[in-house]
């Protein structure tokens, strides 16, 4: 089960640390790529700024056809173990697909690989915020939100400047594995969200009273 806040001191709770801190990581990740993305496909792809755009368009596409579904899916699924799944399974999609990119040479490479990450996105942005929500402190939410914004806000601007550099001096197929790197680092931070440090197996096969029901006409 999920380590709960009922900790009502003036410390972030442990689960709220530990969601902050993955995204410290993820957005890093993410931040070393999104200003030159542009750059990767008119220099390695395909010298179009349709492309770009195409490229974009499947990602948004995709993360919003998919969003709904999917959170309408975890509101109905008993427990927190479906978010658990979906938000771990979501970021460490999101961490290998960077590694595809450097054996893509097509367009439609790009646009498949952006329309998966527009997925994954769907399946762990929403399933962050329910346990986000879930375990926020209730006498410090303005701090723990502004916590989770300013963080991110640091660690974008910084990977920003760092990404450019790195693509520059040593290419960007060193740059994705880096992306990786930080986006799997990401997606462990997750798993030690549990009570009392159990073994990740052990927490997710919890006690049957306490176990996101069987449904095999879902992801279940």
């Amino acid at each position: 089960m999920i380590q709960t806040n009922n900790n009502h001191n003036k410390f972030v709770n442990k689960t709220i640390r530990l969601l902050v801190a993955s995204d410290f990581f993820l957005f890093f990740a993410v931040g070393l790529l999104s200003p030159i993305f542009a750059v990767f496909i008119l220099k390695n792809i395909d010298n179009r700024i349709e492309v770009i755009g195409y490229a974009t368009a499947c990602y948004w596409i995709t993360r919003v056809i998919m969003a709904i579904p999917i959170s309408r899916l975890l509101d109905k699924i008993k427990g927190e173990l479906d978010e658990y799944s979906f938000m771990i399974a979501g970021t460490f999609l999101m961490a290998v697909i960077p590694l595809f990119y450097t054996i893509s040479s097509e367009p439609w490479h790009i646009y498949l690989l952006q329309g998966i990450s527009g997925l994954a996105n769907s399946m762990a942005v929403p399933a962050w915020r329910i346990i986000f929500t879930n375990h926020i402190d209730k006498k410090i939410i303005g701090f723990e939100w502004s916590l989770e914004d300013v963080g991110v806000g640091i660690v974008t601007a910084s990977s920003a400047a760092i990404g450019a550099v790195i693509a520059d001096r040593l290419g960007f197929n060193v740059l994705f594995v880096i992306i990786s790197f930080f986006g799997v680092i990401s997606a462990f931070i997750l798993t030690a969200i549990r009570k009392n440090k159990k073994n990740i197996f052990e927490f997710l096969v919890r006690d049957a009273l306490d176990r996101a029901p069987l449904k095999i006409d879902t992801f279940k």
